[in-house]
């Protein structure tokens, strides 16, 4: 097993392609570590009234091609490491098919299937107040990824708008079509 974090392997295999084109070196250099991660605790008051706890990130690999975009994953396992590889992933894929977004990734550390509605909603909403200063349509664009849906998507949407004072759909993209969601994300 290697004792590189998944971020270095993913930059180790770029930097081996990177080898085979014709890429400044500066550019290399900078993806070397993401542009920000955002560390945080997400406190929320439970159904039973007991307050919980659970590690959340949002990372920002690069953006020179505009704000960066991704996804936010619900997961057990779910670690800055893995945000962070992503969200490098993310400004890959972004530039391979020439899009206007640099990559980024956010994530909870929950079994969502563990929490009541209520519950995934109070968590949805604290992620977005937590990282409201970090997020945004000109800054970064979460999307759904693992356990996260149309449903998280709106909830997430819908505290953005109250923290800012106007209804903002381009902050958070895969939202329900009603909410101004695109046709054929799910």
């Amino acid at each position: 097993m290697s004792s590189k974090t998944m971020l270095q392997q993913a930059l180790t295999r770029f930097f081996d392609a990177a080898k085979h084109l014709n890429i400044d070196p500066t550019i290399l250099e900078k993806w070397e570590f993401p542009l920000e991660t955002t560390h945080a605790r997400l406190t929320i008051r439970m159904d039973d009234g007991s307050l919980k706890s659970f590690r959340a990130w949002r990372s920002r690999n690069d953006d020179t091609r505009g704000p960066t975009k991704g996804g936010i994953r619900y997961h057990q396992s779910v670690t800055a490491d893995e945000v962070e590889t992503l969200a490098f992933l993310m400004t890959i894929k972004c530039a391979v098919v020439n899009l206007p977004f640099g990559g980024g990734k956010g994530g909870v550390q929950i079994d969502p299937l563990s929490l009541s509605k209520t519950e995934l909603e109070r968590l949805s909403r604290r992620y977005v107040q937590i990282f409201s200063k970090v997020i945004g349509p000109n800054r970064d664009i979460p999307a759904p990824d693992v356990n996260t849906n149309a449903m998280i998507m709106a909830w997430m949407s819908n505290e953005y708008d109250s923290i800012v004072g106007e209804v903002t759909p381009a902050v958070i993209t895969g939202k329900p079509i009603s909410l101004g969601g695109s046709l054929g994300r799910d």
